[in-house]
């Protein structure tokens, strides 16, 4: 599916992104990735059509058009007050749609976030960049905050965070990972008491792979059976 709201805001923007070194490889896994948490974050929002979405560290992602909410959902986008500042140059406001201008890991601005429905909170490229104590911190503040919801985020295990920081685009952008590998999902369900893991989905065996060349595939097949290699990047929703 097209994202004609990314491709204009891409067309705006005044950036040699070939700086970043994203590869087509790095690409389509980006896609993929935001593919299956948009379908996750839209099966949540059909059951509860009146929710409170946090999409935490959100960068210029145009997640709430592409899902594009009913007129129940209250939607909040999270980022660094410089990231909310070219938000709100490029993305027209629309009612119901709130941008927040500070780090997910501040506990203040979570006090102006309706906290009387269910939640549903995406976080898309941002666990890994979190150190073991952010995370508890974080998750505990979301689900004492709210009644009920579900949480949804990519994760990498030990192995991906070794291999991570030599990523070309990681580099590129001068990102640090914060260290912590996930092998297990119910280590979550240990740091923050209320979190119950619901689903995982891994990537290397879904339809979508075949926009990856032969070599790509093959390699992904032989990968697939292997658990540490097959759970380096995964989606992981847990309820609460």
């Amino acid at each position: 599916m097209a994202d004609e709201q990314a491709e204009r805001a891409v067309e705006r923007i005044d950036y040699d992104f070939a700086k970043l070194k994203i590869d087509r490889s790095t690409a389509i896994a980006t896609a993929i990735r935001a593919l299956y948490l948009d379908r996750w974050a839209g099966e949540a929002l059909d059951e509860h059509p009146d929710a409170v979405v946090l999409h935490l560290g959100c960068g210029l992602d145009t997640r709430s058009d592409r899902l594009s909410p009913g007129p129940g959902v209250t939607w909040y986008d999270v980022d660094y007050p410089e990231v909310i500042e070219i938000r709100r140059r490029l993305f027209s406001e629309r009612p119901g749609h709130h941008q927040v201008a500070a780090s997910v890991t501040d506990p203040a601005w979570l006090a102006g976030v309706q906290a009387d429905r269910p939640a549903v909170i995406v976080a898309e490229g941002l666990v890994q960049y979190l150190a073991k104590e952010q995370i508890a911190e974080l998750f505990t503040r979301l689900v004492t905050h709210f009644p009920s919801g579900v949480v949804m985020f990519d994760a990498w295990n030990s192995l991906a965070m070794r291999s991570g920081s030599r990523q070309k685009a990681i580099k590129a952008s001068g990102a640090k990972l914060g260290g912590f590998g996930i092998n297990d999902p119910r280590i979550i369900e240990a740091l923050v008491p209320g979190l119950r893991f619901d689903a995982e989905q891994t990537f290397l065996d879904v339809p979508e792979m075949v926009n990856f060349s032969k070599a790509g595939q093959t390699a992904f097949k032989m990968m697939n059976h292997v658990p540490a290699l097959r759970n380096m990047g995964r989606l992981l929703r847990y309820r609460f």
